[in-house]
């Protein structure tokens, strides 16, 4: 089996914030996500990129808010051509970050003694369409 041309090097949450008021309810728990995507390309190693995902969820009424950003960094081959390298960074990139930023929040509601907050799966290519 050959070694992909993008290779995820890893990644570092550079913040958390989660707050539950004291009207939170959790059986009333109706959960709305929000994701916002950056990439932030490498000015010396055109095959080297930094991705941004913001993930913000909330209820219907504020009383329950959290957001993590997670930066990722992915690596190219000097093989793979730019417009390429470029594609993986907006689809592949988030995908492969995604479950990372799904099971910390799990955890961390789970710690919080509240019903662990399970995230759906999203379809990064979809998005994109």
């Amino acid at each position: 089996m050959a070694e992909s041309a993008f290779q995820f090097v890893g990644y570092r949450i550079s913040k958390i914030q989660f707050d539950i008021s004291d009207n939170f309810n959790p059986k009333e728990l109706k959960i709305s996500q929000s994701i916002d995507i950056q990439q932030n390309y490498d000015t010396t190693n055109k095959k080297f990129v930094e991705v941004i995902l913001d993930v913000s969820i909330s209820n219907e009424n504020d009383s329950f808010t959290f957001f993590i950003r997670m930066k990722g960094g992915f690596l190219g081959t000097e093989e793979i051509p730019q417009d390429i390298f470029e594609k993986f960074s907006t689809v592949n990139a988030p995908a492969i970050m995604y479950p990372f930023v799904r099971s910390i929040i799990t955890s961390y509601t789970a710690l919080a003694s509240i019903p662990p907050i399970i995230l759906p799966t999203i379809n990064f290519t979809a998005e994109k369409k």
